[in-house]
């Protein structure tokens, strides 16, 4: 709203400049000298006034775009690290993996607290994305819906039942899916069977997670923050 006030002034002044010379012109005759010379500063000011505006529009446009990219990058990111705790495969995958994986995760796969609280953080800051950055993500088609897909996980644990694993990576694969167009990656899914490294037990999960200090009979995991996600 701040960058419309100067452009409006602006324009203001021009009309004023304008009808200015109108009314003088009234008085003095169209051809005084004065009425020209107002005419003339009113329309080079008007000419100004939106050369600006419309230079501000792309320096604009090219701000979102850049930022509606950064944010569409983290947040692929974030996802690659709850894909890896909660699934396994490679630590660094890229986008046709990560499809490859939550494609072939069963709705039974684990979804142990700590894995849930990365899912919700997940969840949580593409809410936050969505009324942060709304400019940004609206410049690139798509991406509003891939946050608006992700921010479901913030409704995880809703009224103390928790989605099922297939739900989890229905949600994730979509998000994933338009992140990847967005971003011009990978967005047909590999075959899970070629991706190695898979396991999602709750043990080889907590083990990604905590690293290989992890007791299984410790409540610690109760007690570790989730990391920042974007």
């Amino acid at each position: 709203m701040s960058r419309l006030i100067l452009p409006a002034v602006g324009l203001v002044v021009a009309a004023l400049v304008v009808w200015s010379a109108y009314l003088m012109g009234g008085r003095a005759g169209p051809d005084a000298l004065s009425v020209n010379l107002l005419v003339n500063l009113g329309t080079e000011i008007m000419g100004i006034v939106i050369t600006v505006a419309v230079v501000e529009w792309f320096f604009e446009r090219r701000r979102n775009l850049e930022r509606g990219k950064q944010v569409a990058w983290s947040a692929l990111h974030a996802i690659e690290h709850v894909v890896w705790v909660w699934q396994g495969g490679p630590r660094q995958i890229e986008t046709d993996q990560i499809l490859g994986i939550l494609r072939s995760a069963a709705n039974g796969d684990a979804l142990p607290d700590f894995t849930q609280n990365l899912l919700l953080s997940l969840g949580t800051r593409s809410k936050q994305t969505l009324h942060n950055d709304r400019a940004a993500l609206e410049a690139h088609k798509g991406l509003m819906t891939a946050f608006e897909e992700l921010s479901r996980l913030n409704a995880i644990r809703e009224g103390g039942r928790v989605f099922g694993a297939r739900t989890v990576a229905d949600v994730l694969e979509e998000g994933v899916k338009r992140l990847a167009a967005v971003l011009a990656q990978p967005e047909e899914a590999m075959p899970g069977r070629l991706i190695r490294y898979v396991d999602a037990s709750e043990a080889a999960q907590e083990l990604r997670y905590f690293g290989r200090d992890a007791d299984h009979s410790s409540p610690r995991r109760l007690e570790r923050g989730t990391p920042d996600m974007f």
